[in-house]
């Protein structure tokens, strides 16, 4: 019975989906009655017959890369899904059943990856599945699908590439995720606040009230609406003409001091002098109390020899203009508020500073070879001697630099700086698999591409030369004999420290680093390959020159026909012999055989072939005729030469290979071979041909007993040292510890090999030696050459590196860490000095007893000071006490402990200097009084909730009804709480997914290629900053330094199918018809399950009689 698979192609063949299946039609056809050749083909016929396609198959080839193939089956198919011969549908429209691909290797992990699109908008599943949004009532949010782009690419150029790359490694990213619409949340704004005032006092003006939003329209909701109205008003008629007469305001005039300030201030001093001897103050530690206060009020005031602030006023002229452009009276444009003619002001002063100091030394103390290297810098600096106040002109830099080289006699020259690197480490491919890809734990025998890693470092070229150049500069210099280091020729030096300098920051090395690893590739293992067993030789003496009771052997041979890596010691046995009786030496060998000559001197018909034969040893060399004469020769072979009408046959193939290796009672081989016929006779006297018996002949083979036997060799052991030869392994002393030529290796010696042979029976076991034949047993020793030892050399520790500044901007002392390492430059091997353990070593900084930090002090604001009142005592609304004013304070440079400091110290390393004027009020008799601000409550937490501030009416303050207009003297405020806290961001990519360890229930082992699949986790780093987008400590974010999500690696699932359907009737009542019977594909393979069974037209249809 034939059993046919048919798959659903590139044709269109019929298919079916039930139940979300899709349903795989597979045929078996059953071909009832016997097939008849119909020699006529009808045109209308090849319309019911076209060519299906199966998958395509795995993409094979040699070399990774596009140089691939794959193949998948083609057959024609009759459109009632039977499967029928290629000839039936047209040869010209057939599918290729072969394309070219890309074949995957796993270094390509490092070139291919999977670029992620952003997701979409969340659209709702509703108007996804009916093309329009229903009616819908939102309860907590409404369900909904993104959607994003995900491709294969290049990583060095981003080009699209084929997804099957990127899936040969992991899955393809899933396209769309569910995702929730919340409801739409509508505009909410607060109530209107109380009209403002008319903006005008006569006519018509206009008055506005506003309101804010509470809550900001989201997902869709309604917008706001107006949040501020506008309503005209008309307080009253207007005297005159509205809008005829407008006010102009001037500029402010420069800032002066009055002219009578110096008297005054002399007045008030006398005046003030008089009353300072109280009567009744006349305890002395009263007075000393009172004299300190004074004193401390003196240094609040601005007497630094760094401010000099004077306080003066400035005016401004205000007019009324008629529209025509001309002045009128003031009295014109009353009643109206008018702005300020006067105000305090600072006197204006600029900037002094001191001369230029003197150049400070060049940063640069050594020449440079390189002209285009950095030159060095010079600074010098200057100190102010007043900073500028009021408009005054600000302080220019303090500090400036200019490029320098360095002079004198005697400068050294600079440090250069190169890279090194150690040797390529040994090339591994399990370096570009996934480190977290279980199911290719098993990485024995790994060939192909691989990747090969070395270390950069930066070394200092010169050391050594400069130290040569120091040591005789101080010999120069004379110092004493003790304090000298020994002198060496500079290049000797220096050919030792190319093997082994000290490593150095990798910053002073310039140009490009090179390259830490590198693509190599590993060949892979090669199989040994032998020729198939040739004919059983003749029964010969196992020794020819000892033939005296001893047994005789039968041999068989094969040849390598692809030698292995690793020499032909693993391939498997190459001989195989069978006891036999009645040997002999010498044998007759077949050469050839004559051409047939007919008998009788015929041109045709019966005839004999001449045997050409040689005589040859055991060995198969030809030997003397005469050893062979107790042999008899060949005989003469018959033999046909066909007549011209005669019935003519081929030659006989030769004899094919015998079924069987040995004979017994129950088995017997047996070999054929055939002939076939090349003409028919051709009319009357001509021979006939022979019937179909007598096409091919038959013969015993191998009628030796199943008693076989061969040597078997095990494995060559560990190559050891060789005793015989231990005296020519001598060494003349140790290696030297440092030096370049020796390379850390010891002397390598010649040694031995041995392995095991023993004697086998096939399908037996091991027997005694005795059995096999002596004379091709394999040796069980060999010379070798013994692995030479390699000792493990480091570089020496670099310089500790330096230690960043221990102090914060509070002062507080932090405690940091220096470090050291040292780089290996070549591992150990065979048995050689093992490396140290410790390559890099840290120690604490040594962190100052107390910070060096300043901070600025800002001192108690002085009273208010208005514009003297014979100056502005003329002005519309003014009163001698009150009005808007200037007051200044005091601001000093202090240590973070308090103590005073020089300015300049603060300038430096301080944050900006504090404001030392300011406006102020001082409130009037009819003015709105309150008491000051309180501090902001306490917040439950950063980040969370508000804060508010409170300040009081009092006096009469209390009772005033525009004093009660919270929109003018508001009477509480509200923050945001401050926001503190840090800031988490992830960093880096995602981790590939890792299985929870031991025995998860949720993972599972797939037997076969020991894979690993079921859920894990994968993380992704995270980073913290401040609120000021400062990097800080992980863990002032969180306690781990990660997130973790979880995640799947799929498990395989094999190609599964239905079970058979029953066969159907039929097709045709008397002579050939065809029944089917068919399964379902229930699922299709993936993630590496076993495929579904690969269709040819062999296999799909069986034909029966």
């Amino acid at each position: 019975m034939g059993l046919g698979w048919r798959w659903k192609g590139a044709g269109g063949s019929p298919s079916m989906r039930t139940g979300g299946s899709t349903v795989l039609w597979v045929t078996v056809l059953l071909l009832c009655g016997t097939w008849r050749a119909n020699t006529q083909m009808v045109e209308d016929t090849k319309s019911v017959y076209f060519w299906e396609t199966g998958p395509w198959g795995r993409c094979m080839g040699s070399d990774c890369g596009p140089g691939g193939s794959q193949s998948r089956a083609v057959w024609c198919a009759h459109v009632d899904g039977w499967t029928t011969l290629h000839t039936n549908c047209d040869q010209s429209q057939r599918p290729s059943n072969q394309q070219n691909c890309f074949r995957v290797c796993d270094w390509h992990k490092d070139l291919y990856d999977w670029k992620l699109g952003a997701w979409n908008q969340c659209v709702s599943v509703s108007a996804r599945t009916f093309g329009g949004m229903r009616p819908y009532v939102c309860n907590g949010g409404e369900e909904g699908i993104q959607t994003r782009e995900v491709g294969c690419i290049l990583k060095s150029d981003e080009s699209p590439g084929d997804d099957n790359i990127c899936e040969y490694f992991e899955p393809k990213p899933r396209l769309e995720q569910a995702c929730l619409i919340p409801c739409p949340q509508d505009c909410v704004v607060s109530e209107f606040t109380p009209w403002t005032s008319c903006s005008k006092t006569c006519g018509t003006g206009l008055k506005n009230r506003v309101r804010s939003v509470l809550v900001p329209p989201l997902f869709g909701g309604s917008t706001c609406p107006n949040l501020t109205e506008f309503q005209t008003c008309k307080p009253g008629p207007c005297k005159g003409p509205e809008g005829v007469y407008s006010l102009r305001v001037g500029p402010w005039m420069p800032c002066s001091l009055p002219i009578s300030r110096p008297v005054r201030q002399a007045k008030r001093k006398k005046g003030k002098g008089g009353a300072r001897e109280r009567p009744g103050v006349k305890d002395p530690d009263t007075r000393e109390l009172i004299q300190k206060k004074r004193t401390r009020n003196r240094l609040n005031r601005q007497e630094s020899p760094f401010w000099d602030i004077q306080v003066g006023y400035q005016s401004r002229t205000v007019s009324c203009a008629h529209r025509n452009g001309s002045t009128v009276g003031l009295s014109r444009c009353l009643p109206r508020d008018l702005p300020l003619t006067v105000q305090s002001c600072i006197l204006a002063k600029d900037c002094k500073l001191s001369e230029w100091a003197d150049w400070g030394p060049c940063s640069k103390a050594c020449l440079d070879p390189d002209p285009e290297s950095p030159r060095g810098k010079r600074s010098r600096t200057r100190h102010v001697h007043q900073f500028a106040v009021g408009e005054g002109e600000d302080c220019p830099p303090l500090e400036e630099t200019e490029p320098c080289d360095p002079q004198g006699d005697g400068v050294l020259p600079c440090a250069t700086y190169t890279w090194r690197t150690t040797e390529w480490s040994d090339c591994r491919v399990d370096s570009l698999l996934s480190q977290q890809d279980r199911r290719r734990s098993n990485q024995t025998g790994l060939c192909g591409g691989g990747l090969q890693n070395r270390e950069v470092y930066c070394v200092q070229a010169n050391a050594e030369l400069l130290t040569y150049l120091n040591n005789l500069k101080d010999k120069d210099e004379g110092q004493t004999s003790n304090q000298q280091k020994p002198s060496v020729p500079p290049l000797l030096s220096i050919s030792f420290e190319v093997t082994a300098s000290r490593p150095v920051d990798s910053k002073l090395c310039g140009g490009p680093m090179p390259n830490t690893s590198q693509l190599c590739h590993i060949p892979c293992p090669i199989e040994c390959e032998v020729s198939p067993w040739g004919a059983w030789g003749p029964c010969t003496y196992e020794n020819c020159d000892v033939q005296e009771g001893k047994k005789g052997f039968k041999l068989r041979k094969r040849e390598i026909s692809n030698e292995p890596t690793g020499g032909p010691g693993n391939c498997p046995h190459l001989v195989e012999a069978v006891p036999c009786d009645e040997p002999s030496c010498w044998v007759w060998r077949l050469v050839r055989l004559d051409e047939c000559i007919p008998d009788g001197e015929l041109p045709c018909g019966s005839g004999t072939q001449i045997p050409q034969v040689q005589c040859v040893n055991s060995t198969g060399d030809m030997v003397d005729k005469e050893l062979c004469g107790g042999a008899p020769a060949p005989e003469p072979i018959a033999c046909d030469v066909p007549c011209p009408k005669d019935c003519v046959l081929s030659d006989w193939t030769s004899w094919s290979s015998c079924s069987q290796t040995c004979s017994s009672k129950t088995i017997e081989g047996k070999q054929l071979r055939t002939r076939s016929v090349l003409a028919y006779n051709a009319g009357e006297g001509g021979g006939m041909c022979p019937n179909s018996s007598s096409l091919q002949e038959v013969r015993n083979c191998n009628e030796h007993a199943c008693t076989v036997y061969h040597w078997q060799t095990g494995p060559w052991g560990p190559c050891t040292e060789d005793p015989s030869a231990s005296a020519l392994n001598t060494t003349t002393g140790p290696r030297s510890a440092a030096g370049p030529k020796t390379n850390g290796q010891g002397p390598c010696s010649q040694g031995m090999q041995t392995r095991k042979v023993i004697c086998v029976r096939v399908n037996v076991g091991q027997v005694p030696p005795k059995k096999c034949p002596e004379s091709p047993r394999p040796g069980t020793v060999r010379p070798c050459r013994m692995p030479c030892k390699k000792d493990c050399i480091v570089t020496p520790f670099s310089d500790w590196s330096q230690c960043s500044p221990t102090c914060d901007a509070a002062g507080n002392i932090q405690k940091k860490k220096q470090s050291r390492k040292r780089v290996i430059l070549q591992l150990p091997a065979n048995g050689g000095q093992d490396c140290p353990e410790v390559l890099e070593e840290k120690k604490d900084c040594e962190a100052p007893k107390v910070c060096p930090g300043y901070r600025w002090k800002s001192h108690k604001w002085r009273r208010c000071q208005l514009v003297p009142w014979y100056i502005r005592e003329d002005s519309p609304g003014a009163q001698e006490t009150c009005g808007p004013g200037l007051q200044t304070r005091a601001v000093s440079c202090r240590q973070l402990d308090g103590a005073q400091a020089d300015i300049g110290e603060c300038l430096k390393f301080a944050n900006t200097m504090p404001p030392i004027t300011q406006r102020c009020q001082l409130p009037c008799q009819d003015d709105c009084q309150l008491t000051n601000w309180s501090k902001f409550s306490s917040c439950t937490a950063d980040c969370v909730g508000v804060r508010t501030r409170k300040r009081l009416l009092v006096g009469r303050s209390k009772k005033k009804d525009k004093c009660k207009n919270t929109q003018m003297y508001p009477l509480s405020e509200t923050q945001y709480c401050p926001c503190d806290k840090y800031n988490a961001q992830p960093v880096g990519n995602w981790s590939d997914c890792i299985l929870a360890g031991g025995e998860s229930l949720l993972g599972m082992k797939v037997q076969g290629n020991i894979k690993e699949c079921g859920q894990g986790y994968r993380y992704q780093a995270m980073v913290c900053y401040d609120q000021d987008n400062r990097l800080v400590e992980t863990s002032r974010c969180n306690s781990h330094g990660y997130i973790e999500e979880a995640c799947i690696i799929p498990c395989p699932s094999d190609c599964k199918l239905s079970e058979w359907s029953n066969w159907s009737r039929c097709s045709k009542s008397c002579g050939s018809g065809v029944k089917v019977r068919s399964k379902w594909l229930r699922e299709k393979p993936y993630n590496g399950g076993r495929p579904c069974p690969k269709l040819d037209h062999i296999n799909q249809v069986q034909h029966e009689k």
